[in-house]
């Protein structure tokens, strides 16, 4: 069996979707499912915290980030790329080990 270790995905807006005025009821929605499948996985315990940068959505250097953890890199990228947002091509995603130094 794998050692549960750590790991952050980092999301990022898709140009379209870095204006506001391209969001319809259905982004939203999808924006929704992401938060809620998020503080689902917190409550579970496999997501430890969830944050993002404090800038407009036009901003280019906007992104979201999770700590969480996995049993191998596979299941990390899985559950990343599981994310709802990431699924409907709103948000890319990148997914990498975490080690917590602080």
């Amino acid at each position: 069996m794998n050692e549960v270790r750590d790991y952050i995905y980092i999301v990022n807006l898709v140009p379209k979707f870095q204006q506001q005025s391209n969001w319809t009821e259905k982004e939203n929605k999808i924006i929704e499912d992401h938060f809620e499948r998020l503080k689902r996985q917190h409550k579970r315990g496999t997501v430890k915290y969830v944050g993002k940068t404090d800038l407009p959505v036009e901003n280019t250097n906007n992104f979201g980030m999770v700590v969480f953890e996995a049993e191998s890199d596979t299941m990390a990228e899985l559950f990343a790329q599981a994310d709802p947002a990431v699924m409907a091509g709103m948000m890319t995603v990148k997914c990498l080990p975490f080690r917590q130094v602080l």
